[in-house]
């Protein structure tokens, strides 16, 4: 473990997972909890490309799919802050376009099959220390916003017509959380890769919410699932030879499905005791 430690792409690759797995399920958390599941799709799409412009331009792809998130998360909320995030037809449009223009890119800027693969499935070994760096910054903001602005997310997740009315600036507040979650899908395309961005976010956030009754216990129980996914889901990626993010959502689904039978079985338990 030691040799493995001073290995400068493997101690990269742990702290990018440790940073993810603490943080990243808050934005899972958020998704869940305001509905913008098709939001995300449109969000990763949009990232994807940017980091497809980014192969054929020379520059990084994390800095490029962050831009690009943003720019696609304006859009969002403005059509799903009352709720309607779904409404004419418009994140299926961003989806669409997007994946069309990036196999656009992919083809005409004659990108490496590899490289795509990478953008697609993800591949922690590669990052750099800059895409380490924003890895970590991304993080840290998450957990910083968390915590400056607690009670205000915690009433905007719930009940953004209360929000306003009791003098939260719920907008705002609104607006902080798609804009981590833009950040945080384009961020964890490079740590996962785009198609398996849940295992940063959504699993950790859905086996929290099995066992967390309270917003607070939501946020520790994410991050200390996040976490442990993570690292359990590296360690199993070394042992049976397995790509790392493919080993994380495994590893994430069979402790989901584990809370959701061991939660079964106490309903089935309690029922037969009356």
């Amino acid at each position: 473990m030691a040799e493995l430690l001073s290995m400068s792409f493997f101690s990269r690759s742990l702290i990018a997972l440790v940073a993810t797995g603490a943080a990243f399920p808050a934005l899972g958390i958020f998704i869940l909890n305001l509905e913008l599941i098709p939001a995300r799709f449109a969000v990763m799409h949009a990232a994807l490309l940017g980091a497809a412009l980014a192969l054929i331009l020379g520059v990084n792809t994390t800095a490029a799919a962050m831009l690009a998130s943003i720019a696609a998360g304006a859009a969002i909320a403005v059509i799903s802050w009352r709720g309607r995030v779904s409404a004419g037809g418009s994140l299926g449009l961003i989806m669409t376009v997007c994946m069309g223009v990036a196999f656009i890119v992919f083809y005409k800027g004659n990108v490496h099959a590899i490289e795509a693969f990478n953008l697609f499935w993800g591949n922690i070994l590669t990052i750099t220390d800059e895409d380490a760096r924003i890895v970590v910054t991304t993080a840290a903001v998450i957990l910083l916003f968390l915590m400056v602005a607690y009670k205000e997310i915690h009433i905007v997740l719930y009940d953004r017509e209360l929000a306003w009315s009791v003098g939260v600036s719920a907008k705002l507040v609104y607006g902080g959380i798609i804009l981590l979650v833009c950040l945080g899908i384009a961020v964890a395309i490079r740590v996962t890769g785009a198609l398996l961005v849940d295992a940063a976010t959504i699993l950790p956030a859905l086996a929290a919410r099995r066992i967390g009754k309270t917003f607070k216990s939501l946020i520790f129980l994410g991050a200390v699932f996040g976490i442990g996914m993570n690292l359990s889901g590296f360690a199993l990626s070394f042992a049976l030879d397995l790509p790392v993010s493919s080993a994380i959502i495994i590893t994430g689904a069979a402790v989901l499905c584990t809370i959701q039978g061991v939660e079964a079985w106490k309903t089935h338990v309690v029922q037969e005791g009356k």
